[in-house]
């Protein structure tokens, strides 16, 4: 009798698919929170390597089932913004 209660609980093989889902949801919304810092972040230092790495979080949330918008969006202005500045560097050299 105490196997199928392990067995239910999921407490002999891993965590239930409850578990399990709540777990992911958890993952994704953590790197929906880390692309949209590194976002702010990559607007002021770096922002060519930051936009790339807060797009690539925002997928992994995406890929998670969290929408992770805003993430993306700072992270092609990220993009953008660092193209035009190292433009501006290259037109005054």
């Amino acid at each position: 009798m105490n196997e199928s209660n392990d067995l239910h609980t999921g407490t002999l093989y891993g965590p239930t698919e409850s578990e399990a889902a709540a777990f992911h949801l958890q993952q994704g919304m953590k790197y929906r929170r880390n692309s949209i810092i590194i976002g702010v972040i990559g607007l002021f230092l770096f922002g060519i390597a930051m936009g790339l790495v807060a797009i690539m979080m925002a997928r992994r949330a995406e890929a998670a089932g969290v929408k992770a918008t805003a993430g993306k969006i700072l992270g092609v202005l990220d993009l953008i913004g660092g193209i035009i500045v190292i433009t501006i560097f290259a037109i005054n050299r």
